[in-house]
C-alpha cells in the first residue's frame, strides 16, 4: 500500500518531467533518427489518502448563565472547577422589589376571587327566586281555571233564577282577580330570569378578571423563580464572574454579564477546519488518528460524527467534528490535538509517476508509445502528490507511457522505447 500524504508539495505536480540530454533533432540522409524513450505501465495499487491538520478538544456543551431579572447577588454556591448536576442551584438572586410586587398581586387576586363567591351567591339566590316565581306561575294559573269553571257553571245558575245576581258578580270578579294575578307572576318570572342573567354576566367578567390576576402572579412567581440560577445539565463550571452582593442586570434589558459558565465535559468534540480542496473526501464516518501531547504518546481513535455541509466564505474550510467520549473527564476541554484524517480508500486505483504527466492550460495529458511513435492521450487525474498520480480516466492500463527521454518528445516524434531502469 502507498500512503499517499495530502499535504506533500503539489509543486511540479502538471508538468512533464523529461531527463533530457540533450534537445537536438539529429539529421541523417534517411530522415529522423528516433529518439529513446523510458517508458512504464500504469498500475494498480491500493490508495490511500490522509491529511494532517491541526485540531482542538472543545466540551460536548457549553452555556453561559445569565440573570432574567435585576437584581443582587445574594448566594454563589460553585466555584470554578466545581462538579455539578443538573438542576443543582448555583446563584441565588435577592429581588426584594418583586417579592413586594407579587404578595399586592396575591392580595388583588384574593379580593377579586371573593367578588366571584359573591356573586355566585346572588347567581343562586335569583336562580331560587326564578324556581319560586315559575312555582307562583302554575299555582295562578290552576285558580284561573278552577275560577273559570265558577263562572261557568255560576253563569248556568244565574239563567235558571237559581242564584242572586251577587254571586255571579262576586265569581266573574274573583276571575278577574285571577288572570291579573297570572300576568303578574309571569311579568315577575321574566324579570327575575333577566336579573340572572345580568349576575351571570357580572359572575364571567369577575371570573376573567380572576383569570388576569392569576395570570399576573404566575408571572411574577415565575420571575422570582429566575432568580434561582440552576445548572442546565451535567458538567463543571469553568468560570465564575460574580460575588455575593454584586448587582446584576436581567438579560432582557441589555448590558447584562453572564454569572457563571457550565461546560459539559463528558464527551468531547474534536473541532476540525477542513480545507477546502479536501473537502470532497471527508464524510461522515471518516477514521481519524488524534495526537493530544499533553496525554502521552498513545493516539487516539474517532470518526467524523458530523460536518458543516458548506464550506465558509471567509476560511475556505468546512467545519467538521467528532464525539469522543469522556467519562473519565481524562481530556481537558481546549487542548490542542494534531489529527490525521484518513480518506475512503481505493483498493485498485490506476496510478502512474507523476513526472509522466504534462499540462497546457485545462487539458491533461500523457504521451504513450503506439508502435514507435509517441501519441499524446487525455487522461482524467485523481488524486496526485508529486510522486504517484491516480488516472481515474482516459488509460486502460496496458499503455505504455514515456517517463523520460533522451531528447525533445512531442506527438507524432519517432521514438526507440525501453523499460523505466533498463539500461539496454
Amino acid at each position: 500500500m502507498y500512503l499517499l500524504n495530502r499535504n506533500v508539495a503539489m509543486a511540479g505536480v502538471m508538468t512533464f518531467a523529461w531527463l533530457a540530454t540533450a534537445c537536438v533533432h539529429a539529421q541523417s540522409k534517411g530522415g529522423n533518427q528516433a529518439v529513446r524513450v523510458e517508458v512504464v505501465k500504469p498500475v494498480r495499487r491500493s490508495l490511500a489518502q490522509s491529511l494532517h491538520i491541526p485540531g482542538t478538544m472543545a466540551a460536548g456543551e457549553r452555556v453561559d448563565l445569565f440573570a432574567k431579572a435585576s437584581g443582587y447577588i445574594r448566594e454563589v454556591r460553585v466555584d470554578i472547577g466545581s462538579r455539578v448536576k443538573k438542576g443543582d442551584v448555583l446563584v441565588v438572586l435577592d429581588i426584594p422589589e418583586m417579592m413586594d410586587e407579587l404578595r399586592q398581586a396575591e392580595a388583588i387576586l384574593d379580593a377579586k376571587r371573593a367578588t366571584v363567591g359573591s356573586l355566585q351567591a346572588k347567581a343562586a339566590h335569583a336562580q331560587s327566586m326564578i324556581r319560586t316565581a315559575e312555582a307562583s306561575v302554575m299555582r295562578y294559573r290552576a285558580e284561573l281555571e278552577l275560577s273559570g269553571n265558577t263562572v261557568r257553571r255560576k253563569k248556568e245558575l244565574l239563567d235558571a233564577k237559581a242564584i242572586p245576581d251577587q254571586d255571579f258578580d262576586e265569581a266573574r270578579t274573583r276571575l278577574a282577580v285571577v288572570e291579573a294575578q297570572v300576568q303578574s307572576a309571569g311579568a315577575h318570572v321574566a324579570s327575575t330570569k333577566a336579573e340572572k342573567q345580568s349576575v351571570d354576566a357580572d359572575v364571567d367578567i369577575a371570573r376573567a378578571r380572576v383569570a388576569v390576576e392569576n395570570a399576573n402572579v404566575a408571572r411574577l412567581r415565575t420571575l422570582i423563580e429566575y432568580g434561582t440560577i440552576r445548572a442546565p445539565f451535567d458538567g463543571v463550571v469553568i468560570a465564575r464572574m460574580v460575588d455575593p452582593g454584586d448587582f446584576v442586570r436581567s438579560a432582557a434589558e441589555g448590558d447584562a454579564r453572564s454569572l457563571v459558565t457550565v461546560a459539559n465535559d463528558g464527551f468531547i468534540r474534536l473541532v476540525l477546519e477542513i480545507p477546502e480542496s479536501d473537502v470532497p473526501f471527508v464524510h461522515v464516518g471518516s477514521r481519524l488518528e488524534v495526537q493530544c501531547d499533553a496525554l502521552g504518546e498513545k493516539p487516539l481513535t474517532a470518526k467524523i460524527s458530523r460536518t458543516a455541509g458548506a464550506v465558509k466564505a471567509q476560511t475556505r474550510t468546512m467545519r467538521a467534528e467528532a464525539n469522543i467520549d469522556n467519562t473519565n473527564h481524562a481530556i481537558i476541554p481546549g487542548l490542542y490535538a494534531r489529527v490525521t484524517v484518513h480518506f475512503e480508500a481505493n483498493a485498485q486505483a490506476m496510478v502512474i509517476p507523476s513526472k509522466a504527466i504534462r499540462a497546457s492550460g485545462k487539458e491533461v495529458t500523457v504521451l504513450v508509445v503506439d508502435g514507435n511513435i509517441a501519441q499524446a492521450k487525455p487522461i482524467t487525474l485523481g488524486y496526485d502528490d508529486g510522486i504517484w498520480a491516480e488516472v481515474k480516466s482516459g488509460l486502460d492500463g496496458d499503455e505504455r507511457v514515456i517517463v523520460a527521454a533522451s531528447g525533445a518528445v512531442v506527438h507524432g516524434t519517432t521514438v526507440q522505447a525501453v523499460s523505466a531502469g533498463s539500461s539496454s
